[in-house]
């Protein structure tokens, strides 16, 4: 795929390959030159797993020294009804 540099030395990454990369806003890409190529990779972080508790319910792993409670769960539940 052909891109272009702009004045400000800056590249578009076309939607098809960010849609397909699930690349969002503020998404980090690191820059390797090796020779003359330039590679371009998303910086992914670790995912948290997901496992079935007894009851059937996902656990989602705990990330340390981020609490949440019953109100954040709610605020989030009722945004995405909205």
């Amino acid at each position: 795929m052909l891109v272009t540099i702009d004045r400000a030395g800056r590249i578009v990454i076309p939607k098809e390959i960010r849609d397909r990369l699930s690349l969002g806003p503020n998404a980090e890409i690191e820059l390797t030159a090796d020779g003359d190529e330039i590679r371009l990779s998303p910086r992914r972080v670790r995912g948290r797993s997901v496992t079935l508790g007894l009851d059937g319910l996902p656990l989602i792993e705990a990330v340390p020294g981020f609490v949440v409670t019953d109100a954040d769960v709610q605020g989030w539940r009722d945004g995405d009804q909205r």
